[in-house]
């Protein structure tokens, strides 16, 4: 299982950063592929978007996990992945450092067409954090949307 990690520094509070990552409806503002996202029973969630030209349609679990300052989730099919996103600074004002965390086993099909697309699977995975780190940025600042990379076309 590939382990990947990437951060940002976010000219915001650390409760604005949270408040705004806590929120399911805003993780299509921010998620790479992801164009929607909704809550389910307790911690699940159901989210739909496309990646390299296929739609897909997935549940998992998604929590806050206060104590920490961070955002948990995972994938329940076959394209097995979990993560974190974290929020570091001051609860009234920034700047607030987010990292990201993801741990991700590809299936054969999907490592063959991150491969493909990057040259390398590492290289792709690399850059859809970092999009969807700026994309929170933008979100979070009010300086922008969400950016897009080349796993969205």
């Amino acid at each position: 299982m590939g382990e990947y990690e990437r951060s940002i520094k976010i000219q915001a509070s650390r409760r604005k950063v949270e408040d705004f990552m806590s929120d399911v409806s805003n993780l299509p503002k921010y998620l790479p592929t992801t164009k929607h996202a909704e809550p389910q029973h307790g911690e699940r969630v159901r989210v739909e978007g496309e990646a390299h030209g296929h739609h897909y349609d997935a549940d998992g679990f998604f929590r806050m996990d206060k104590q920490n300052n961070r955002m948990e989730w995972g994938s329940d099919g076959e394209e097995r992945y979990r993560g974190w996103l974290s929020a570091k600074g001051d609860e009234n004002k920034g700047p607030t450092e987010v990292t990201v965390h993801l741990s991700f086993e590809p299936s054969p099909k999907i490592k063959r067409e991150l491969q493909e697309s990057a040259g390398s699977e590492d290289q792709e995975i690399n850059e859809s954090l970092d999009h969807a780190l700026q994309s929170l940025k933008n979100q979070v600042e009010g300086k922008g949307g969400k950016v897009e990379g080349r796993t969205e076309r």
